[in-house]
């Protein structure tokens, strides 16, 4: 591989301690954050607090936090790869290849009885988007279902247990052509809602506009589903404006289109919610986008290539693809800059490790 194309992916293991810049205000608030980068200077995983790697083959996305010090990382679409790491004293734990005819799209959720976890995946041969039911242990395959769609990626317990949300992009990738999108003229994204452990389909949301990927999922404190949007128009004019939120209120039978402020870009690079209110990272429109639950848009607020965020439920986290960590403060409605952290090209996503 190109040293210039090879990737770098890390956790960043908080509190700060052994930061020299960072502020007592950084250490009181800050939790233990887990986070994926990537650059060009090597590839491994990287403890900020002890300044410690370990190595793994690509970029990651998504981490989910395990119990006792463990987390699994994701490979990004097109996956290949599914690895479990100790970021509490930097060991790479297991690293499971996906089956010749699978691969993964980023994202996990453990399962509801804590010895499973669930991972969006495809089917190489006939598209056909999946989710794979793994041992928490061993991350060995336990069992499959369909997601109902094309191209699923992040999944979220609607009801722990009894309810799976799945957003099916609608992008069509194969391993042959890595990650060129192979259908964008005749996408139908979706979002499905499963009965677990069932597999069977409950209902099935979908946008009037084709265009708009369904990517990424956040529950908000009312029970609104907020659905992350990164848009495949063809002409890049379109972008400029495009929706990224859709809303699925309780009890409601149809996706709604959120209120949209100008000149977002169309790139939806991840959703929390915070209470009744939930944040999304305009990473190419350079600003944290907020609305309401109800689908009402607030201001944004600037940030350079807005990447992760995540809340604790008192706090949110923000990370930026330019290397810089922040706080929100939904309070003042502000966003301050965090010192004492490395420096890098943050992935999409941020998590709370437990």
């Amino acid at each position: 591989m190109n040293r210039r194309h090879f990737l770098q992916l890390s956790v960043l293991a908080l509190p700060l301690a052994g930061f020299a810049h960072a502020s007592k205000a950084d250490l009181a608030v800050s939790p233990r954050l887990l986070s994926a980068y990537w650059g060009d200077d090597g590839q491994g995983l990287v403890l900020p607090q002890q300044r410690a790697s370990i190595a793994l083959p690509g970029r990651g996305h998504a981490i989910v936090p395990l119990p006792d010090g463990e987390a699994l990382v994701v490979s990004r679409r097109l996956g290949s790869w599914l690895a479990k790491i100790s970021w509490w004293d930097q060991q790479l734990l297991q690293l499971v290849d996906a089956a010749p005819d699978r691969h993964f799209f980023g994202h996990a959720l453990r399962g509801a009885d804590g010895d499973t976890l669930l991972l969006t995946e495809n089917d190489d041969d006939s598209g056909a988007g999946l989710v794979g039911v793994y041992d928490a242990q061993s991350l060995r395959k336990l069992s499959e279902i369909p997601s109902y769609g094309i191209g699923p990626h992040e999944l979220l317990w609607l009801s722990p247990g009894k309810i799976l949300a799945v957003a099916n992009g609608g992008i069509l990738t194969l391993p042959e052509s890595g990650r060129t999108k192979l259908n964008r003229s005749s996408m139908a994204p979706n979002l499905s809602l499963i009965e677990w452990p069932s597999g069977q389909l409950l209902a099935q949301y979908s946008l009037a506009d084709k265009a708009l990927s369904l990517r990424h999922l956040a529950l908000a404190a009312d029970g609104t589903l907020g659905i992350a949007i990164q848009a495949e128009y063809l002409s890049a004019a379109q972008h400029r404006d495009a929706p990224l939120l859709a809303i699925l209120r309780p009890g409601a039978d149809a996706l709604q289109l959120a209120g949209q402020k100008t000149s977002l870009m169309g790139y939806a690079a991840s959703i929390a919610a915070h209470g009744n209110e939930f944040l999304i990272s305009a990473m190419r429109g350079n600003q944290l986008a907020r609305w309401r639950s109800d689908g009402s848009a607030l201001e944004s607020l600037p940030v350079p290539r807005p990447a992760g965020i995540v809340s604790d439920g008192a706090s949110v986290w923000l990370s930026s693809e330019a290397g810089s960590l922040y706080r929100y403060s939904q309070q003042d409605q502000s966003i301050a800059e965090l010192a004492g952290y490395t420096h890098r090209k943050w992935d999409n996503h941020l998590s709370l490790a437990i």
